[in-house]
């Protein structure tokens, strides 16, 4: 049922790209903010950045190769993490 579902943003912002350490590897460093409301709780927001390693495949797109995600929180403030940061 739709009306369980939690509604969700998700915000990508201040993206830096350099080249990797491989020749066919790029670094990206971004940050997020991610809002998350459920039907009967308060809305949750969650802010951070993350540190991509992006690898080029053989069909010319591209792939995670590692992702590292820092939080600004130092507790997370959600009992049900469902999302992908």
């Amino acid at each position: 049922m739709d009306a369980f579902r939690p509604r969700l943003r998700h915000l990508i912002s201040n993206v830096q790209i350099s080249r990797g350490q491989q020749p066919e590897e790029i670094e990206v460093i971004s940050v997020f903010l991610v809002y998350v409301s459920r039907m009967d709780e308060e809305p949750t927001l969650f802010s951070g950045q993350r540190h991509d390693v992006l690898r080029s495949d053989a069909n010319g797109g591209w792939k995670i190769a590692r992702r590292v995600v820092i939080g600004d929180q130092s507790v997370i403030p959600s009992n049900n993490l469902t999302l992908f940061f």
